[in-house]
């Protein structure tokens, strides 16, 4: 398995999978990798590193496995390794790990202003200086395939995407250069909307993907919702990386405003953290000690979103549960030019769109007075043939199955 095992809820819902044993491969090298991290995640049975393999067919004779599921297919060595496999007929998948794809806004983000000069430069020119002999090991990694191509143009493809890649943002060289040997045999990519963007890099049909609903969600599968009093506000980090102009003086704002805003209305309000966020922006917060506001970052929360009154929340995956779950709502564009950063789900006609945070105090009993997902019903079954079909409690079961039989 390919995936960065420190995002172990990308995959946690394989440790299920009682049929199969799962080997990493993911760190460049035994030295660069985090050995606690690595002593601490008794998932894997063994793990693996690039350096240790001089082509992809030399690293298949040695580990010799019988299927392979990538997470990425981005890497030079991993679209190597894809094609490979592919020519032996080991089973290949792509498993996807996000759950709300937006092919909008993946196209926006391969066309980044000044992204040779300003990116792509400075980085090849400190891979060179740091890392140049990681580099060419990557080089005739990629290069030491020449057969296993349906013809000589896909061959030619192959060749020459590392060349785009020296211009152009990855997945935008992806988006320019499709050929089948580079794609697993199975993607299994959730939804339709996952398949859209996914269908941007791989050019694959809906007849080439399993659509299985989504595993991070089945616990959110409730047969009688729940709604208590308190609120939920999902935070992004959107200031800790550089996203949409934030700035500290912005984030204080938000904040503030939900802790006057729990002071006012005397209901619990609890602030979700996304892991990269940094929990010191909020320190003023925590220390007006409200009993009305808590924060909080790392541990199970399901319990308190599912039977929340409200849930206020910028464009992520989690929106997507919560929809199916019918929570209700409020898409957020609090930036400080507002507007919807990711996926629209307000076109979806299920929840609410607040463009500023002074709307809490003028807008939360309409909010709380009209669950879109209750009032819209037929727009609900549309949007679970979208994003989440079927939501039964079973899409881990059908992932498993997959890998297990295919």
């Amino acid at each position: 398995m390919i995936v960065e095992p420190g995002r172990k809820d990308f995959y946690s819902y394989l440790q299920e999978d009682q049929e199969n044993e799962y080997l990493l491969l993911w760190y460049e090298s035994k030295q660069s990798a985090d050995a606690a991290a690595v002593a601490a995640n008794p998932f894997f049975k063994e793990n693996y590193y690039w350096d240790q393999f001089i082509t992809p067919n030399q690293l298949l004779k040695k580990i010799k496995p019988d299927k392979i599921v990538f997470f990425e297919i981005i890497d030079q060595r991993q679209i190597a390794l894809v094609v490979a496999a592919r020519k032996k007929k080991i089973t290949t998948f792509y498993l996807e790990h996000g759950a709300a794809g937006s092919r909008e806004t993946a196209i926006e983000r391969t066309e980044i202003p000044g992204f040779v000069h300003k990116q792509r430069i400075p980085y090849i020119l400190k891979r060179i200086v740091s890392s140049l002999p990681q580099v060419i090991r990557t080089k005739i990694f990629y290069y030491s395939n020449f057969s296993g191509f349906s013809s000589p143009g896909n061959f030619f493809s192959y060749f020459k995407l590392p060349l785009l890649m020296l211009t152009l943002n990855p997945n935008k060289a992806l988006a320019r250069c499709l050929f089948p040997e580079r794609v697993p045999r199975y993607s299994i990519v959730f939804n339709r909307v996952n398949l859209e963007e996914h269908q941007l890099f791989t050019g694959i049909t809906e007849a080439d993907a399993l659509l299985t609903g989504l595993p991070f969600f089945d616990s959110y599968y409730r047969a009688v919702p729940t709604y208590l009093d308190h609120i939920v506000y999902i935070e992004q980090p959107y200031l800790e990386q550089h996203l949409e102009n934030w700035t500290v003086a912005h984030h204080q704002q938000i904040a503030e405003r939900l802790l006057q805003f729990a002071n006012t209305v005397k209901r619990k309000v609890y602030v979700k953290l996304h892991p990269r966020s940094d929990r010191s922006l909020w320190k003023k917060i925590e220390e007006a000690n409200s009993p009305y506001l808590t924060v909080l970052q790392a541990g199970d929360f399901t319990d308190i979103f599912l039977s929340s009154s409200l849930i206020l929340g910028y464009s992520s995956s989690l929106l997507t549960g919560f929809l199916c779950a019918r929570k209700n709502v409020v898409l957020l564009g609090w930036h400080p030019e507002p507007g919807v950063f990711g996926n629209d789900f307000s076109k979806t006609g299920l929840c609410h769109y607040s463009g500023s945070v002074e709307e809490l105090f003028t807008k939360i009993s309409y909010w709380e007075g009209n669950n879109l997902c209750v009032v819209n019903e037929d727009l609900y079954n549309k949007y679970l043939l979208d994003y989440n079909f079927p939501f039964d409690g079973q899409a881990s079961k059908r992932v498993l199955k997959a890998i297990q039989e295919l």
